[in-house]
Formats: C-alpha cells, sequence, structure tokens
C-alpha cells in the first residue's frame, strides 16, 4: 500500500493545507493515461460536499502552479472517498474491520492475486481476510498490497 513518489509529494505538500480548511486528506492517486488524473480524497466526520470539493480545488489548484510540481498537463479531480473508498493506509482499514472488502495483490499469492471477503482483522504489518469463495482466512502483508477497497452492501 505503498504510494508512489509523486503521489507522497503531493501528499506531504497538501495534507497541512487540507487540515487547516477542517478536512482529513484521505488519500491521493494520479493516474497514467493520456493526460493524467490528480485525484485528491477528502473526508471529515461531517462528510463532504461538492462546495467544499470545488473551495479545496481551486485552492489546490493554484497551489500547484506556484509550487510547479507537475511538469506535465493534468486533470485535478477533487471528491469524497464515497461508499466503495479505496484504502491508502493501514490505519484506514481499522474501523471497517467486520465489513467486506477487495484486495488486489502487487505480487501473485497462492495463484491469485485478488481477495475478496471480510475483513476480520488489521495488524501492524498484516491484514487477516475471511475469504468470501472459502470458509477460510488468509494473512496478507500490506506491503504486499497494490489496491484495497471497501465493497459497499446494501441493505434490503
Amino acid at each position: 500500500m505503498d504510494q508512489g513518489g509523486l503521489e507522497k509529494t503531493i501528499t506531504d505538500m497538501i495534507k497541512p493545507e487540507i487540515e487547516a480548511m477542517g478536512l482529513n486528506l484521505w488519500g491521493v492517486e494520479i493516474t497514467s493515461a493520456n493526460r493524467p488524473v490528480v485525484r485528491i480524497f477528502l473526508d471529515s466526520d461531517q462528510g463532504v460536499d461538492i462546495d467544499k470539493c470545488a473551495e479545496v480545488s481551486r485552492h489546490l489548484s493554484l497551489m500547484f502552479e506556484v509550487e510547479d510540481i507537475m511538469d506535465f498537463a493534468y486533470i485535478l479531480e477533487v471528491s469524497s472517498p464515497g461508499l466503495e473508498r479505496r484504502f491508502f493506509t493501514p490505519q484506514q482499514m481499522e474501523p471497517y474491520t467486520g465489513r467486506k472488502v477487495e484486495i488486489t495483490m502487487g505480487i501473485s499469492r497462492d495463484g491469485r492475486k485478488r481477495f475478496k471477503g471480510t475483513l476480520e482483522k488489521t495488524g501492524d504489518s498484516t491484514l487477516t481476510l475471511r475469504l468470501a469463495d472459502q470458509d477460510e482466512t488468509v494473512e496478507l502483508e500490506y506491503e504486499d498490497i497494490k489496491k484495497a477497497k471497501l465493497v459497499h452492501e446494501f441493505k434490503k
């Protein structure tokens, strides 16, 4: 669950600004497309509305222009993490113990890279997942995880 160099640079730069606005920086993601997209995910106890996202977007656009940390054209998106939120740090996963998650590994584990199941436990360097397709648990190392996200289940 390690962030790349530019994502970490952006995270370190904007985190104090985001917190000064009364928000939490959930994560930073950069896609590698024809025109890269820099996604900033915000959260707060009260939630995040579109007006707050627009305000942060304007502020960060100016900040990025002044700091000149990206020497390529990009699209800036600012949003909440949403119902099926991606986890950027192991600490973000802890409150979701007992919920369904989907894990994509960077390296194959037991012949597979994707795991879906209930988050049983989080630790310092591993998480325990009760697999949806089997009645067993698997322990996964955070450093081997490429992507982890919450799977939202609607109540009937």
